[in-house]
């Protein structure tokens, strides 16, 4: 967009605010001299600002922020001194948002003289930071409690720090750089900064010889706990405020959640029987929506598209079972069967695309199945994983088998890497910078 259109846009929208080329004279006069135009700025980064800013009387305050292109702050506002009404202003304005977006954007000087408002705007170019894998986290546990060992980028692991008590499930949250850890029956929800290893805020459990948390999952700013013995899931934010709370039926009790197109999906057994059901609730609301009996527990829920979701588990007779469900008909779809043996865990690669583990004695092995030939084959031979994730950066396949976690090439599926721990990996998670 020309300056001049762009100038004429932004002095409309603002309303009350004046531009400094036809600044009248009750407002204050701004015209910035750097930066210049178009030029580009890193995340994380310094920006130098300066320029001159003048009024006929008295100037009561001086800022700049980055906008958008709608002259929405995007950033934060940082006051520059007053010297007098008519004085030339320099100023460092820190970019700090890990998560900002690459494109254009507007710098910002705007002053005040109590009455009116005066503002000049730079177009500028910001790069943003590019997401990078910083640690994967083994969970184990052993007789001292549940540890977290941190990976780094030379695949060395450290010990982070160990919990008390029990496992029951874990989930990492890489942009409030948060790791979440909940017990069983003896242990708490502890949520962790990372990789600084200290604790952000918990939830204390209640000892019973029953569970009393059974599942934690994160999406954005909204943290799910799934709890036995109260029958609810309750959704917090980073910070440890409660949400929401989703009532689950009496004499039943939720495992895994998985969040999808406004519709939380939730997995919910029986007490007293081995009877499983997926159910689906207004995730706004909370209000229940409907329920499916499922084949058996679940292992992996993962989305399709805006109404089908996937959901990989096993029967509870035996053997593996993948099905798509469709939320508008409330039905099940099974596409094909499943090879033989117990399913341990599924990496969703893309939509299409999914790594399947398979406990089978000798015949142990992760396969790959793509929904759009609906072929599965044999990916590594004669692994027995615990758990399967996926780099989308690095592409590569972190796994965990007993007490060593291994990095392969997803495109050749060659052993990249290799770390053994103390005790056997119950989970891995991948935290990145943002």
């Amino acid at each position: 967009m020309p300056r001049k259109v762009t100038f004429l846009l932004l002095c409309f929208f603002g309303g009350l605010y004046s531009c400094h080329k036809d600044s009248p004279p009750d407002y204050p006069s701004v015209q910035i001299t750097l930066p210049y135009s178009m030029a580009t700025f890193n995340v994380p980064g310094i920006i130098q600002v300066s320029g001159h800013v003048s009024d006929s009387k008295a100037l009561t305050s001086l800022s700049v922020y980055i906008a958008s292109a709608n002259n929405f702050p995007v950033e934060q506002t940082v006051p520059i001194a007053i010297t007098s009404n008519n004085m030339n202003f320099t100023c460092s304005y820190s970019l700090n948002d890990l998560h900002m977006a690459s494109g254009q954007y507007y710098l910002t000087v705007s002053a005040s003289n109590g009455t009116n408002i005066g503002s000049d705007f730079q177009q500028i170019y910001i790069d943003a930071l590019p997401t990078k894998r910083t640690a994967i986290y083994a969970i184990t546990r052993n007789s001292s409690g549940v540890n977290a060992w941190k990976i780094d980028s030379a695949f060395h692991a450290s010990l982070s720090y160990t919990v008390p008590g029990d496992y029951a499930s874990s989930d990492i949250n890489s942009y409030y750089q948060q790791l979440y850890i909940t017990g069983h029956d003896s242990g708490n929800v502890n949520v962790y900064s990372v990789p600084s290893a200290t604790l952000d805020w918990s939830i204390p459990s209640s000892s019973s010889p029953t569970p009393y948390f059974t599942n934690v999952y994160c999406n954005n700013d909204a943290e799910y706990i799934s709890y036995y013995n109260l029958g609810y899931i309750k959704c917090f934010n980073h910070g440890g405020g409660i949400v929401s709370t989703f009532t689950i039926i009496p004499g039943n009790f939720p495992v895994k959640t998985f969040l999808w197109n406004g519709w939380l999906i939730a997995e919910e057994k029986s007490v007293s029987s081995n009877q499983e059901s997926i159910w689906v609730y207004y995730n706004a609301s909370t209000v229940s929506y409907q329920q499916k009996l499922l084949s058996g527990p679940v292992v992996a829920m993962y989305g399709y598209d805006n109404n089908d979701i996937f959901v990989f588990g096993n029967f509870n007779s035996g053997g593996a079972y993948l099905q798509l469900y469709n939320i508008q008909t409330n039905l099940f779809y099974s596409p094909l069967s499943l090879p033989s043996g117990q399913l341990q865990s599924v990496a969703q690669i893309n939509t299409n695309t999914y790594l399947l583990s398979f406990s089978n004695g000798a015949g142990s092995a992760i396969y790959q199945y793509t929904y759009n030939s609906n072929s599965i084959g044999t990916y590594i031979n004669g692994i027995n994983a615990s758990t399967i994730r996926y780099d989308s950066i690095n592409n590569q396949v972190i796994t965990s088998s007993g007490n060593t976690v291994n990095a392969y090439n997803y495109n050749s599926a060659a052993k990249i890497n290799s770390v053994t721990v103390s005790d056997s990996v119950r989970d891995v998670r991948i935290l990145y910078n943002k």
